[in-house]
């Protein structure tokens, strides 16, 4: 699919899923908010078809590498309008998953900020675990924040929706 119709197929399952958010206090924020991702790589000869390379019926690495554009119903969200990219891996054997990565992300002024993922699961399809602000610039620079993640991949496996749930303190 050419890039300008993945990006068009992201945001239309962006605005075809439900939003909602709320604010705690002015310097406590809600963070709930989902996006529409689609994986930008192409497949490694190694890793073949879907980013996975099964190893032996117990054991699958995966490789994650998707970008994002998140959206909330509420405006005060610190992840409304918060796009970027996430990168990792996880390691599957004997059922149980370990992994994570980075992701480089930027608000909706512009802001770049970072934050690390950690996945717990693995189950049908739906990957999911917590999430930890580590830095940036401007009010970047001091936040404090965590929480969960879950992420959806649709029938077509270049498409997902994640959706990420928290609390940040500027």
């Amino acid at each position: 699919m050419p890039p300008l119709a993945k990006r068009i197929a992201v945001l239309g399952t962006v605005f075809a899923t439900t939003f909602a958010a709320t604010t705690l206090s002015a310097n406590a924020a809600q963070v709930n908010a989902r996006a529409a991702s689609f994986s930008h790589t192409g497949q490694l000869a190694t890793f073949g078809l879907y980013n996975n390379a099964i190893v032996t019926d117990q054991l699958n690495l995966k490789r994650i590498n998707a970008d994002y554009i998140f959206l909330s119903d509420n405006p005060e969200d610190p992840f409304d309008f918060v796009s970027g990219s996430c990168f990792g891996g996880a390691v599957v054997k004997n059922m149980q998953v370990q992994g994570g990565g980075v992701c480089s992300l930027k608000d909706k002024n512009g802001t770049p900020f970072a934050l690390s993922y950690e996945i717990t699961t693995v189950k049908s399809g739906t990957y999911s675990g917590n999430w930890a602000i580590l830095g940036g610039d401007q009010k970047w620079d001091t936040a404090k924040g965590s929480g969960t993640w879950s992420r959806m991949a649709l029938p077509n496996k270049s498409m997902s929706v994640t959706t990420i749930q928290g609390e940040i303190t500027f």
